[in-house]
């Protein structure tokens, strides 16, 4: 069985919380230093990257850490998890690959080689993903604190020497995206494979049963990857109809917010385990206590920040990203907000699946990425980044109230 010696709620929530901040921390610092080292053009690239390599990140996820991490009566064993990340993770880079092309980028073969090297990081991510689920449900989610914060300083460190050796935005990126890898290989699987369940074979990890859970997760990886690309698409026509210039000041106002939604979803993973108990008990009371709590800390979090972005927003952009960034910075609560939501939309995803509200998900990725695709040809072009925003706020609030509206039936079948 390995490891099985969990740390408290509280300290879970600490650790992943901060290896996350430190994490993500790290990637807005990039997108910082790029504007400085190499101007908004390289950070236009290195957004298109970011956004293109998105969908297909999720698409490599598949989602399967929600249903991994509420599977708390073994239906799969810990390396079928594992092997199914790789099938999911060759799956994300076809995507990467086909999406790319769909955008046009083919004809841009250096900001395709930035994308595609952007996207072994992404794969990295995934199968560091894998591995925190393990942890997470031994409550160890302070080796996932610690294994973020390596890949986030390192990645940065890289990242800055590179750039400054070569000016080459794509030699950078690999950097990065490398030392990621190593890190996964090296620290996160030693780590994991201690707390492994120790089942194996083919009746426990054989490509049957590990397709069996693919199949099993479709219907999550298909919702998950229709709400990342409704998030995306506005972003990417952004860039299409208004060029990389205004797609590098945009990312640059928002990249701050990234911490902001990051800090929120992972305050709510160590809870994900304990509702599960509790809806596994019909413990309305209980499950109803930690939703409210989660609710209460994302309000209050999304509160503070929204406050002190009223005095920090304007000096703080500029003071990093310089005085051009002025005429942009009012953008800056608005997109903290969607940020707000994106979060919110992310936990409550996690909830219907700890639930098993599968299928009705799809009317969730259904109206999301035609909401999305009508506002990109709208107010996107019309409006630039106010109609990005227009777009993300019609968008999220729509999927929130259709998921508030699938867990509350989902709570009132818990007293039959």
């Amino acid at each position: 069985m390995g490891e099985t010696k969990g740390r408290s709620v509280r300290a879970n929530m600490l650790f992943n919380t901060a290896g996350s901040v430190i994490y993500y921390f790290c990637v807005w610092l990039t997108s910082v230093l790029i504007v400085r080292l190499s101007g908004f053009e390289d950070a236009g690239i290195l957004s298109v990257a970011m956004t293109v390599t998105a969908s297909p990140a999720i698409a490599g996820l598949f989602n399967i850490r929600s249903y991994q991490v509420s599977d708390l009566t073994g239906e799969y064993a810990d390396r079928a998890y594992i092997r199914s990340r790789i099938l999911t993770n060759i799956f994300s880079l076809v995507i990467c690959i086909v999406l790319a092309g769909v955008y046009g980028y083919f004809k841009e073969p250096y900001i395709l080689a930035v994308i595609l090297a952007y996207m072994v990081l992404k794969m990295s991510e995934a199968g560091a993903d894998v591995y925190y689920g393990i942890y997470q449900k031994k409550a160890r989610l302070d080796y996932a604190g610690i294994s973020l914060s390596i890949r986030g300083i390192g990645s940065l460190a890289l990242f800055v020497i590179v750039i400054k050796l070569t000016q080459n935005l794509l030699f950078a990126v690999l950097a990065l995206s490398l030392f990621s890898v190593a890190v996964v290989l090296i620290y996160d699987m030693p780590k994991a494979r201690r707390m492994e369940d120790g089942r194996r074979g083919p009746d426990a990890e054989g490509l049957a049963v590990v397709w069996k859970l693919i199949v099993r997760c479709i219907p999550l990886a298909i919702v998950s990857f229709l709400n990342n690309l409704s998030l995306t698409v506005p972003r990417t026509y952004l860039e299409k109809f208004h060029g990389t210039e205004v797609m590098g000041y945009y990312a640059s106002v928002s990249s701050p917010t990234i911490v902001i939604q990051l800090a929120a979803m992972t305050l709510f993973a160590p809870l994900v385990p304990i509702m599960t108990e509790h809806f596994l008990k019909k413990d309305i009371v209980n499950f109803r206590k930690v939703f409210l709590k989660f609710a209460l800390l994302m309000g209050g979090l999304t509160a503070v920040a929204v406050v002190g972005s009223i005095f920090l927003a304007d000096p703080v952009l500029k003071l990093v990203f310089g005085p051009d960034i002025g005429p942009y910075t009012n953008l800056f609560i608005p997109i903290l907000i969607s940020a707000a939501l994106i979060a919110v939309n992310a936990s409550l995803f996690s909830v219907c699946t700890l639930m098993r509200i599968i299928k009705p998900q799809y009317l969730v990725g259904i109206i999301g990425i035609a909401t999305a695709i009508f506002c990109a040809f709208t107010v996107v072009k019309t409006m630039d980044m106010k109609g990005v925003l227009i777009a993300l706020f019609v968008t999220l609030l729509s999927q929130i109230a259709i998921q508030m509206i699938l867990i509350l039936i989902g709570v009132r079948r818990m007293k039959k």
